[in-house]
């Protein structure tokens, strides 16, 4: 527990927001209907817009987080990279188990013949059609950045990391990938990913210390 407090603590920037999105979001999810929720964001649409959302979409890609791994590896950081590569594979792992179990239709199967008409799609985009809940690149990009964040010396940084995840998810309702539901548990599920990852291994590195001081203090005494 003291271990989880210090990772808050020391990690404000991104999960004092993180927290706040938890309340607004579960609020919402509380007053507004899945349908409602899903056309107010996605109704809400450009050109200039569907180009600069369709970016955004690959800051959750499992690709990203790859890429950051990759990095870690090439620059031999290697136990942030096995950190890292817990955190991926948990969340994978939890997303595909889920999406499977539930298999909720997306939005496109959602709305039936009023998809043409209510949703709004870009060309380029390929959309799908079903397992929607909950989702994974909301998942991998709350994961990969909550992570980056607790590694990151500027901690100040997590303003910045929280954004850019909430955008990656604000991405997946614009090209009606998924609903709100989806990217707000899936939001929940890699926050929660790092947190036990990073949690576990730095609870390893203070319960091991002891048993370091003690051997060191029992060579001391008999070297004397």
């Amino acid at each position: 527990m003291k271990t989880l407090f210090t990772l808050f603590r020391k990690n404000a920037y991104f999960f004092l927001p993180f927290l706040l999105w938890v309340i607004v979001g579960g609020v919402l999810l509380a007053t507004y209907s899945q349908r409602e929720l899903f056309l107010s964001i996605n109704g809400e649409h450009s050109n200039w817009a569907d180009v600069v959302v369709t970016g955004l979409t690959y800051l959750g890609d499992g690709i990203m987080f790859g890429i950051v791994l990759f990095l870690m590896l090439v620059t031999q950081r290697f136990r942030l990279f096995f950190i890292g590569l817990a955190v991926l594979l948990l969340v994978t792992l939890v997303v595909q188990v889920a999406k499977h179990y539930f298999n909720a239709p997306r939005p496109i199967s959602y709305f039936g013949d009023e998809t043409a008409t209510l949703v709004h799609t870009v060309k380029w985009v390929t959309v799908h059609s079903s397992c929607s809940f909950p989702s994974g690149h909301s998942a991998a990009a709350f994961g990969m950045f909550s992570f980056l964040a607790v590694i990151s010396r500027n901690k100040k940084l997590g303003l910045l990391l929280i954004g850019m995840a909430l955008c990656a998810a604000y991405s997946r309702i614009y090209l009606a990938q998924h609903f709100f539901a989806d990217v707000y548990v899936g939001s929940i599920v890699g926050t929660l990913s790092t947190i036990t990852v990073y949690g576990f291994f730095k609870f390893r590195d203070t319960s091991s210390s002891p048993e370091v001081c003690a051997e060191a203090v029992l060579q001391a005494n008999t070297t004397t």
